[in-house]
């Protein structure tokens, strides 16, 4: 049913369109006796292979049809046919297949829609602290600015001649503080590279991730969307066929009825009853496929939920990873600050 999400998810969406009748071309399985038409009576005494017909369709009825007497038996197969696409396949008592799917689908909607909600606040936030970096960037421009102009301010030559020691101790105080400011002006200046650098990891391979598990869930969404566009032209098909083999059924029996039979024309009815009996086992079978296909893929789409596991693992390690390199810049900075002299 090509639930598996490639890299190429547009060609993949093209690939996993493949007509389900080529998908499961010429598979035919055991079906279960519940599903199949009594043909004993119409045909007795018509054809040679009449045999092969009560060999199917013996008294050894199973213990579901064990109430069933042979008069009403063809009534509870079409009722079994009918309900056949919301049989369990694993416990077909059970008739709540399709409503559980409908269920699935519900929840896969919202779930999808959560996780894109999320995907856009992940974005924001890792965008805004980007801007906030923006602002780390300017704060270290407009310091080099204040250092270049404060010396002007603070350095007492150009009014009071210098002949004292205190002015030089003044001047080199004043050297020591726009040293260290420097330094604070290259960890705003590293902060904010290492903001564009987390954030490129980020984009490349957190949020890669992120889109790679909406992709797993759409296309969850398209492999429940070609289900239920089977089951609906599988169930058009499937009345079609019943109505056919119902309607020459009965013309068959009123064909033996006539003391004048042409074998030309029984022939005819017999050769589109059997034909049509044909059609509708393999329609049957085609059905008990893709519902067992649906299930194994829901099987294997249960390991998706692992990608989420991965997805927040590897965004709050590299969060981690840089705000330990961020801390250990503050802490150094720190030291360097307590350096700095405070005058008496």
């Amino acid at each position: 049913m090509f639930l598996s999400v490639p890299n190429d998810f547009s060609n993949w969406k093209k690939f996993a369109n493949i007509e389900l009748n080529d998908e499961f071309d010429g598979i035919r399985i055991n079906l279960p006796r519940r599903f199949n038409v009594d043909l004993t009576d119409v045909l007795k005494g018509l054809r040679d292979n009449e045999s092969e017909y009560e060999e199917n369709y013996d008294e050894s009825l199973d213990e579901h049809e064990n109430i069933h007497n042979s008069n009403n038996r063809n009534e509870f197969v079409i009722n079994n046919i009918n309900q056949i696409w919301n049989e369990s396949p694993t416990k077909f008592k059970d008739k709540e297949f399709i409503s559980n799917i409908n269920k699935l689908n519900d929840n896969l909607t919202n779930l999808a829609e959560f996780w894109s909600k999320l995907y856009l606040l992940v974005e924001r936030i890792e965008k805004r602290e980007l801007a906030l970096s923006v602002d780390h960037q300017r704060f270290a421009i407009y310091l080099e600015n204040l250092i270049k102009n404060d010396t002007d301010i603070f350095g007492m030559d150009n009014l009071i001649e210098n002949k004292s020691r205190t002015i030089d101790d003044e001047t080199q105080n004043m050297t020591i503080i726009n040293s260290i400011l420097s330094q604070v002006c290259k960890y705003f200046v590293k902060s904010r590279q290492l903001k564009e650098e987390e954030l490129l990891i980020v984009n490349n391979e957190i949020l890669e991730s992120w889109k790679s598990f909406h992709d797993y869930l759409i296309s969850l969404h398209f492999l429940i969307e070609r289900f239920f566009n089977y089951k609906i032209d599988s169930e058009k098909e499937i009345q079609n066929l019943l109505q056919r083999i119902i309607k020459t059924n009965e013309k068959i029996k009123q064909l033996k009825m006539k003391s004048d039979i042409r074998g030309s024309e029984i022939d005819k009815h017999i050769n589109i009853l059997i034909l049509s009996m044909d059609q509708l086992s393999m329609l049957i079978s085609r059905i008990i496929l893709v519902k067992t296909a649906f299930c194994n893929e829901f099987k294997l789409f249960q390991k998706v939920k692992y990608l989420i596991s991965e997805v927040f693992q590897n965004w709050f390690d590299q969060r981690s990873k840089y705000s330990e390199i961020k801390n250990d810049n503050v802490q150094k900075l720190l030291n360097e600050l307590k350096d700095m002299p405070l005058g008496d």
